[in-house]
């Protein structure tokens, strides 16, 4: 048994002061390592805060990609028609048979081609419910029946191919784009629905693009 020394403090069984020290030192090191750990949590959060828009950005681009390459699948179906008919598929020749029929035998209409994955909107058409479409074509009328694409154009009357476009992103449920013989900007029945105010454009010559604004010789056959 230890002997106390008159005036020292009196401590339990089994502690002394150096085992107070270091409880006092253990206590001091999990105050600063909880400190730590909040200022990771704030640097995390700000590098989230950086981060998190580009990957949406990066993301919206793959989505704008694949909507581009669904619209160069159909407009190389358009090339083989016209390859084969020497004209372009008249939008509208009744009820029954509209240019998305006109393309079947080149683009199955089950195929996801038909469909930009940007369109949020997946209810099937109500005139073919084996069909989601997310495309329609130019019906602009600017210089009567022989360069309007409603009717169908021959090959030979489409003045400047890599400048005229042929289909575009359409609003849910429509199949055409463009309307009359008057140009407006933005354009009647085209979504602007990619990132930036943009839209896919399948252009005559077989080629697409991504565009904000147009102009009406963007649209016009004859021009």
């Amino acid at each position: 048994m230890g002997v106390r020394v008159a005036g020292e403090p009196a401590f339990p069984r089994g502690v002394t002061p150096s085992t107070l020290s270091a409880s006092a030192s253990g206590s001091s090191s999990g105050a600063f390592t909880l400190i730590e750990m909040l200022v990771v949590t704030a640097i995390l959060a700000i590098l989230a805060g950086l981060l998190l828009p580009a990957l949406f950005s990066a993301r919206e681009s793959g989505r704008q990609t694949a909507c581009m390459n669904n619209l160069y699948q159909l407009n190389l179906g358009v090339q083989n028609y016209v390859g084969e008919w020497s004209c372009f598929p008249p939008i509208y020749q009744g009820a029954t048979c509209r240019w998305t029929d006109s393309l079947a035998p080149y683009v199955a209409k089950d195929s996801k081609a038909w469909r930009c994955p940007d369109d949020v909107l997946t209810t099937p058409l109500s005139y073919d419910p084996a069909m989601v479409l997310s495309f329609g074509m130019n019906t602009f009328n600017f210089a009567g029946k022989k360069y309007c694409f409603w009717y169908g154009v021959h090959e030979r009357n489409v003045r400047v191919p890599e400048k005229t476009i042929l289909m575009a992103d359409c609003n849910h449920g429509a199949y055409y784009v463009g309307s009359g013989s008057v140009f407006k900007d933005p354009v009647a029945y085209v979504d602007y629905r990619h990132q930036g105010w943009r839209f896919s454009a399948a252009f005559c010559d077989g080629h697409v693009e991504k565009r904000m604004t147009t102009s009406q010789e963007d649209w016009d056959a004859s021009k």
